[in-house]
C-alpha cells in the first residue's frame, strides 16, 4: 500500500471514529435515561396519536457503522488493498390503524455511505450501500375474518432461521423486500403464509425503487403448532419466463421448485435445529437437482456467564459436472446471507459449500453478549465455483485446485440497554485454503466494525 493510500486510510479512520464518538455522546446516558423515564407517563406518546377513529403510531431507528475491509470488498476477494468507510441508515415508519380490521403501514429508509470503496455504477443489479430516502415498506393489512389476514404491498418477508426467506438486514440497504400479496391463515394448530411477489431493486437513481423484472416467487410457509417440537414446512416456486435464463446447454425459462422443512426442539439445556430443502425443475435448458441442509446442536451451561456452545454443519450442494445439462448447485432460495448465517465477512453463501463451525456465546452482564465463531469452509463439489452471495467468485472446472476454501474466525460483542440503544462491534479474519491459493491471489483478509443504533 502506498504512503498516499495509508494517509488517506488513516484520515478516513479518524473521521469514522470521530463520527462514532459524536453519535455515542448524543445517546442518553443511563442516568439521564432513567430520570427521563421517571418524569414521563408510562405510555409512549408517539405510539398513541389519535384523530377520531384513526390511530397512528410512529417508529424508527438510526444506525451508524464504521467498517474496515482489508484485502477484499463486497464484490471481490484478494484485492490486496484496504478501505475504511462509514455507513448510516435512518428508518421512519408510520402505522395507521383505521378500524379494528384495517391497517396501513409506510416506512421510509435513507441509506448512505461515506468513503465508499466502490461507486454506484458497480452495482447495476441492486446497491447494497446507497439509496437515499426511498420507500422501504408500504402495505395495507386487512383482517376480514378471525384467523384470516391479507397483506398487499411492499413488505419484508422472513421466517425462523432466515435461511429460506430472510431480509438480509445487516446490509445497509437490506437485501430482500418484496412487492407482494400475502395471505395468512392462523389458528391454534397452524400459522400458514401464502404469497406471491417480486423483490425490489435498490437503485439510488430511481424513485421509488421498482420490483425486479424477475423471478416471481410463489410460496407457502407453514408453521405447525402444538407439537412436541417446532415444525415448519415450505414450498417455493421461482418462475422467470423471459427466455433469457442461461444454463449449461442454453437459455430458456426458469421453473425452480424448492421444498422442505425445518424442525427444532429443546431438552433441558440442549437444543437441536435442522433445515432441509430439495430443489427440482428447469434452469434454462437444464434440469435442476440440488439440495440444502443446515443442522445445529447447542448446549447452554449453568456456569457463570451462561456459556452457550453450538456445533453446526451447513451443506449447499454443488454441480459435479458442468457439462451434463444438470444443475446441481443449490441456489439458497431467498435466504439472508449476513451476520451469523455463513460468517460475518459475507464471503460465502448457501451454494456449493460445506461449513463446519463452532460458536461460543457468553453473557457476562445484563444486555452484554460476547461471541466467538470458528468456521471451516470447503467446496461441496470441486468442479463447481466458490460463490459469494449472488455471484461466482472463482472456479476450476477440472477440479484440480482442490476443495478447501479456508477458515474464518469472528469475534464480536453487543451491548443493549433500555431496549432502545445498542452498541455492537467486532474483528474477523479469513485464512485462505488450498482451492483459493491455487486459483489466484490468496491474502489473509481482515474485517472490523463498530456500530451504534438507537430505536424509537
Amino acid at each position: 500500500m502506498s504512503s498516499r493510500t495509508r494517509t488517506s486510510t488513516k484520515g478516513c479512520l479518524v473521521k469514522c471514529i470521530g463520527w462514532m464518538i459524536l453519535f455515542l455522546f448524543c445517546l442518553p446516558t443511563p442516568a439521564l435515561a432513567a430520570s427521563a423515564v421517571t418524569r414521563r407517563s408510562p405510555a409512549n406518546p408517539w405510539q398513541n396519536l389519535r384523530w377520531g377513529l384513526v390511530h397512528l403510531a410512529l417508529d424508527g431507528s438510526f444506525r451508524m457503522r464504521a467498517e474496515d475491509q482489508q484485502n477484499f470488498t463486497i464484490k471481490q476477494y484478494g484485492t490486496s488493498e484496504g478501505k475504511i468507510f462509514l455507513l448510516t441508515r435512518f428508518r421512519m415508519g408510520f402505522d395507521f390503524n383505521w378500524f379494528e380490521f384495517l391497517r396501513t403501514y409506510v416506512q421510509f429508509q435513507d441509506a448512505r455511505i461515506f468513503g465508499s470503496p466502490s461507486s454506484d455504477s458497480d452495482f447495476p443489479d441492486s446497491n447494497p450501500y446507497h439509496d437515499v430516502m426511498d420507500i422501504r415498506q408500504a402495505y395495507v393489512d386487512c383482517q376480514p375474518l378471525k384467523g384470516l389476514e391479507l397483506q398487499v404491498g411492499r413488505q419484508p418477508i422472513s421466517f425462523a432461521d432466515r435461511r429460506i426467506f430472510g431480509p438480509g438486514d445487516w446490509g445497509n440497504t437490506g437485501r430482500y423486500v418484496w412487492d407482494a400479496v400475502r395471505m395468512r391463515l392462523h389458528n391454534s394448530c397452524l400459522d400458514s403464509h401464502t404469497f406471491a411477489g417480486r423483490y425490489i431493486i435498490r437503485d439510488p437513481d430511481q424513485w421509488p425503487n421498482q420490483a425486479a423484472d424477475g423471478p416471481t416467487a410463489w410460496a407457502n410457509y407453514t408453521m405447525i403448532r402444538n407439537l412436541p417440537v417446532g415444525l415448519d414446512v415450505f414450498y417455493v416456486l421461482k418462475q422467470d419466463q423471459d427466455g433469457e435464463v442461461l444454463g449449461e446447454s442454453g437459455a430458456e425459462t426458469l421453473f425452480s421448485h424448492s421444498f422442505g422443512l425445518r424442525a427444532d426442539g429443546s431438552w433441558n439445556a440442549w437444543r437441536l435445529a435442522v433445515t432441509a430443502a430439495g430443489q427440482l425443475g428447469q434452469w434454462g435448458s437444464d434440469e435442476i437437482r440440488a439440495y440444502g441442509l443446515a443442522a445445529s446442536l447447542g448446549y447452554t451451561s449453568a456456569l457463570p456467564w451462561r456459556p452457550q456452545v453450538t456445533l453446526q454443519f451447513v451443506n449447499g450442494s454443488g454441480d459435479a459436472n458442468p457439462n451434463d445439462a444438470v444443475i446441481g448447485t443449490f441456489d439458497g432460495v431467498f435466504g439472508g446471507t449476513d451476520t451469523v448465517l455463513y460468517g460475518w465477512m459475507n464471503l460465502f453463501c448457501w451454494s456449493n459449500i460445506r461449513e463446519y463451525r463452532l460458536d461460543l456465546v457468553l453473557s457476562p452482564g445484563q444486555g452484554i453478549k460476547l461471541r466467538g465463531e470458528v468456521h471451516y469452509f470447503t467446496l461441496d463439489e470441486k468442479a463447481d465455483a466458490w460463490y459469494y452471495p449472488g455471484k461466482a467468485q472463482r472456479r476450476d472446472k477440472t477440479g484440480a485446485s482442490g476443495r478447501e476454501l479456508g477458515h474464518e474466525v469472528d469475534l464480536t460483542f453487543s451491548y443493549s440497554f433500555w431496549g432502545k440503544l445498542e452498541l455492537r462491534g467486532g474483528w474477523c479474519f479469513f485464512l485462505p485454503g488450498e482451492f483459493i491459493r491455487n486459483t489466484g491471489p490468496a491474502p489473509v483478509a481482515h474485517w472490523g466494525f463498530l456500530q451504534g443504533q438507537v430505536s424509537f
